[in-house]
């Protein structure tokens, strides 16, 4: 008898562990983890970024930033979901949680994050092969662009809006970003994620570029036009004044590092 039962608990082991079939994904990132992971098929519901409709015109919308419905959610009988802490509720989560809904929480702020991300997603929805596929080109890709700080690597004021001016701090995957490149946020010890701040601060600081991340040219973009009124700056004395389209950049999967090939571009110009 204890032979049979050793028998049976091998044959438990053997069999592949059934993932996720249902899955609902609260963040643009998440959705686009579904879609490199080729599980785009098991996705029913998703937050709406008017982005996505493209890809995935027939899924159904569960709602935006600020309109999630956690009956909508429920509606599409989900076995995952798929959630970020910073972007979702933190109550909608619970509610959801304590109708025995099963939420797995992601919330990668930098590019090492990424990798066990799609690990765990990867051991979520049994499709391990696949995710290990995407760590090991996303691992080639990280170590072929990354270049050390020195002394001599230039300093880079990010601006998110102008009037009033918006920037990025180093607690975010961008200030990340910008180090892999070997480069230096010039706002990097500020404490918020996207702190203000006035213009004599970026006069201040004398960054070495200026970037802004939009599909402009940077010659028509006014932003720019603005800081060209300024020719004491370093970065406009050196003509180093950027846009870059940064939507890759802002979504922590491994696809970050078509945006991140971009960035390290505009800061190695003068190599």
């Amino acid at each position: 008898m204890m032979r049979g039962w050793l028998l049976a608990g091998l044959l438990l082991v053997l069999q592949p562990v059934p993932g996720a079939e249902r899955v609902v994904s609260l963040a643009p990132f998440l959705t686009d983890m579904m879609l490199q992971l080729d599980a785009a098929e098991r996705l029913v519901g998703i937050m709406d970024d008017n982005q996505r409709a493209p890809e995935l015109p027939e899924v159904p919308r569960v709602g935006g930033y600020q309109t999630l419905a956690a009956e909508r959610i429920v509606a599409q009988r989900p076995d995952l979901i798929l959630a970020w802490p910073s972007g979702n509720s933190a109550q909608l989560l619970a509610q959801l949680e304590a109708w025995g809904l099963r939420v797995e929480r992601f919330e990668p702020q930098r590019l090492a994050d990424i990798e066990p991300m799609v690990r765990e997603l990867g051991e979520l929805l049994a499709l391990s092969s696949r995710a290990e596929q995407l760590i090991a080109d996303y691992r080639r890709a990280l170590k072929a662009l990354e270049r050390p700080l020195t002394d001599d690597s230039p300093g880079v004021f990010v601006q998110l809006w102008d009037d009033p001016i918006y920037t990025i701090s180093d607690q975010q995957l961008l200030g990340d970003a910008l180090r892999h490149c070997g480069a230096r946020n010039v706002f990097a010890e500020l404490t918020i994620l996207a702190p203000q701040i006035g213009r004599e601060s970026v006069i201040a600081a004398d960054p070495d570029i200026i970037l802004l991340f939009s599909s402009q040219q940077a010659e028509q973009h006014p932003w720019l036009k603005r800081w060209r009124q300024f020719p004491q700056l370093r970065a406009v004395r050196n003509q180093r004044l950027y846009t870059l389209d940064g939507d890759t950049l802002v979504r922590p999967t491994p696809r970050i590092v078509e945006g991140l090939r971009d960035l390290c571009g505009v800061i190695r110009d003068d190599e």
